[in-house]
């Protein structure tokens, strides 16, 4: 199974992947309980580097590492592990940002759920409906 979600926002490419990747703490829906933190949901941090953290930082300071970035080509395209506590390996989610008109299209795809295993492939069909509100989140943003 693969997710794949596609949304047009109204800003250049640069301005899009910069909210998304530098700017994700801004709008990712933390409260709304897009959060492995629950009520300790606090900040969401993507490092703008291959090898960057994507990380949750609760209100207590702890800090829980969701994946890693492992590809950065700004600002074409951004790829990161998604690996949720539990999960014996990660997905991977590339987000790709593309000139349309005026704006840009922003393709998202998650995928590897069969090689994650277990409860991971489980949890696709939750994930694509979440993404949906991750993305609405985003585009609201832009």
């Amino acid at each position: 199974m693969t997710i794949h979600k596609t949304i047009d926002v109204k800003r250049s490419v640069d301005t899009a992947f910069t909210l998304f990747t530098a700017g994700i703490g801004k709008w990712w829906p933390l409260q709304e309980g897009f959060s492995f933190g629950g009520e300790r949901a606090d900040q969401i941090h993507l490092e703008c580097r291959q090898g960057g953290r994507f990380f949750e930082r609760f209100a207590d300071g702890e800090e829980l590492q969701i994946g890693t970035v492992t590809a950065y080509e700004p600002p074409a395209r951004i790829v990161f592990t998604w690996q949720q506590p539990g999960w014996p390996r990660p997905t991977e989610v590339e987000v790709r940002f593309v000139a349309q008109g005026a704006g840009t299209r922003v393709t998202l795809e998650h995928r590897g759920w069969e090689q994650a295993g277990g409860d991971a492939s489980e949890a696709g069909g939750r994930y694509d409906g979440g993404w949906n509100t991750v993305l609405a989140r985003y585009a609201a943003a832009a």
